[in-house]
């Protein structure tokens, strides 16, 4: 047998996002006696990066003088007030590229685990036999621009997307060759997110109350502002329920500020940033995702693996996934909308039980088919 081959996976952060629990759900179960992994972070700290396996070896990107990287840092600042509706990913790179010192190492395979910085740099500060980009996000919708982007991907080997729909999508997109498109589902650790969703987490129901739970990073895209609107129509409506906030992010301190104008502090908990979302999940009556947009929408699927009725707003990626009113609920883009499914499920327990009995007949095999897929890319 010949010698192993080396790889480079590129990611923003471990921040608790859906690319970022998919990748650390799929590095332990790569075959390592065919490859050798570097993991380059651009932002450390993030709370999965106690998750990464032994046999990874992880990376900073590499910066220029500190002084040039100070001077870019601000120029990035200034970039984003005076161009705010350009997305930040093509803002930092833009200003900021030239902070960052190609890497001297040469790599058989590059992976860029994220559409925007992490693709930007492995198209132009990397060298590798073979460039594959993952794109996690519907890119056409969250501000990324095809004049941009088309050039770096025209310049990847191939491009993954993480659902059968996203490639639909970006197949009728202007912003890469459709023929190098591939798809690999986002890698979901089944026994794992059990085991984690069996830890204590500290609250104290009332009898007869509906505990609800949103899980995600607290940005515009996934859609809280729509939440707590729901949660003024429920209270209204005189439901006795607390609803679960799980994630941290931008949004954070301004859903804060909303939660408390509309004095819904009693009903509604911001738990922030937390590396185990599952105990929330798992006490949950209900799972709400109030996305706006989804590349794939994890969240969904993690919450069926907990066998959880699950109730989803109407982007487009959720057709991959829920089938409504057979495995889940699926709602307008509206506050209305969603609070109208969360009464339905309150008062209906016989489809809240189809649902969850719906759950209970899935099987995931990603932890099996996917890793699988990931190998043959790299190996081929």
């Amino acid at each position: 047998m010949g010698s192993k081959k080396s790889v480079l996976f590129l990611i923003d952060s471990l921040t608790c996002g859906g690319a970022e629990k998919s990748l650390i759900s799929l590095l332990p179960l790569l075959d390592y006696s065919k490859i050798e992994v570097d993991l380059m972070i651009v932002r450390r700290g993030g709370v999965f990066e106690q998750y990464i396996p032994s046999q990874v070896h992880v990376m900073d990107y590499p910066k220029s003088y500190r002084f040039w990287y100070e001077v870019c840092l601000m120029g990035f600042r200034v970039f984003r007030k005076l161009m705010p509706q350009r997305h930040g990913a093509e803002s930092r790179w833009q200003t900021m590229s030239t902070a960052y010192n190609e890497l001297a190492k040469k790599y058989d395979v590059g992976i860029s685990y994220q559409q925007g910085f992490p693709t930007y740099y492995l198209v132009n500060k990397v060298k590798a036999s073979k460039k594959i980009a993952w794109i996690n996000a519907d890119i056409t919708k969250v501000g990324y621009r095809p004049s941009f982007n088309r050039p770096f991907y025209d310049r990847i080997d191939q491009i993954v997307s993480v659902s059968d729909v996203l490639c639909q999508v970006l197949r009728q997109s202007d912003f890469l060759d459709w023929r190098k498109l591939y798809t690999v589902y986002d890698v979901l650790n089944v026994d794992l997110i059990k085991n984690m969703s069996k830890e204590s987490m500290q609250f104290n129901k009332t009898a007869n109350e509906l505990i609800i739970t949103t899980v995600g990073r607290m940005v515009a895209l996934k859609g809280y502002d729509l939440a707590v609107k729901a949660a003024m129509i429920l209270r209204e409506k005189g439901l006795l329920f607390h609803w679960f906030f799980v994630g941290g992010g931008e949004k954070e301190s301004e859903i804060s500020r909303m939660v408390s104008i509309f004095e819904l502090s009693d009903f509604i908990s911001l738990v922030g940033m937390t590396p185990n979302p599952y105990p929330y999940m798992a006490a949950a009556d209900i799972y709400v995702q109030t996305s706006k947009f989804e590349g794939f929408g994890l969240t969904l699927n993690e919450a069926r693996i907990l066998n959880k009725p699950v109730i989803s707003t109407n982007f487009p990626v959720v057709y991959n996934q829920i089938r409504d009113g057979e495995n889940g609920l699926i709602c307008e883009m509206n506050a209305e909308s969603i609070a109208e499914k969360i009464l339905l499920l309150a008062s209906n327990v016989k489809l809240r039980e189809k649902l969850i009995d719906a759950t209970r007949a899935e099987v995931n095999t990603t932890s099996i088919t996917e890793p699988q897929k990931v190998m043959s890319l790299i190996l081929s």
